[in-house]
């Protein structure tokens, strides 16, 4: 069971940047809504493979997509994405990620009302 785990875990890593050549697209089409999709999917996926920390910044995200204009949702991505991209280098060389350090996940949950 642990093997196959592994195996799930490290398809779903090797994923990854396929997941950001879209988001990327969705940025440059200001495309909030299928933002607010595609890290609704990423918020649902990273912790079931063993990456807390991407369903962690997903969820921030996809609040920020549905509370805030579509422009400050656009440019909030932007920034998730760097983050994402920061994530799956870490991952994919086994290294940690401390997303509760990151001064700009710090940021992007400023920009949510408490």
């Amino acid at each position: 069971m642990e093997e196959l785990l592994r195996t799930l875990r490290a398809e779903y890593l090797a994923s990854i940047p396929e997941k950001i050549v879209v988001i990327e697209k969705q940025i440059l089409a200001s495309d909030a809504p299928n933002l607010r999709e595609s890290f609704h999917k990423l918020k649902g996926t990273g912790t079931t493979y063993g990456l807390p920390e991407v369903s962690s910044l997903a969820a921030t995200v996809e609040d920020i997509c549905i509370r805030l204009p579509a422009h400050q949702a656009v440019a909030s991505c932007q920034t998730a994405l760097a983050i994402l991209r920061d994530i799956h280098s870490a991952k994919s060389t086994q290294k940690p990620f401390d997303l509760e350090r990151d001064a700009r996940m710090l940021e992007l949950r400023k920009l949510l009302p408490n």
